[in-house]
């Protein structure tokens, strides 16, 4: 009798317990889909909780133009990813154009 006990209160134990996904782990598979934009690099929040409905996470984007956005991402139940800026700078750098001139790039 014990043994049911114990197993329906660690059922109970896992069913409320929150699920997390590893920031780290949502920045790397963000800046792979990203860099061929020219993100240069992505951090998100260290634990991003999964909810019934999905996640709400934040996470601060680099651009190869020194330019940074902080982003606020929505994940649905499927994996679906939406965005939303929430602030950003300016670029630090400018980005030359290539010339003509084959001798001046």
């Amino acid at each position: 009798m014990s043994f049911i006990g114990a197993v329906g209160a660690g059922a109970v134990a896992l069913a409320t317990s929150r699920t997390v996904i590893s920031g780290e782990v949502m920045a790397a598979d963000l800046h792979a889909q990203l860099a061929p934009k020219g993100i240069t690099a992505v951090r998100c929040q260290d634990r991003i909780p999964i909810e019934q409905h999905g996640a709400v996470f934040e996470c601060t984007i680099e651009a190869n133009d020194g330019s940074t956005a902080r982003i606020e991402y929505t994940m649905d139940r499927a994996g679906s990813l939406a965005a939303k800026l929430l602030d950003g700078t300016a670029p630090t750098r400018e980005r030359v154009p290539a010339s003509s001139d084959p001798w001046a790039n």
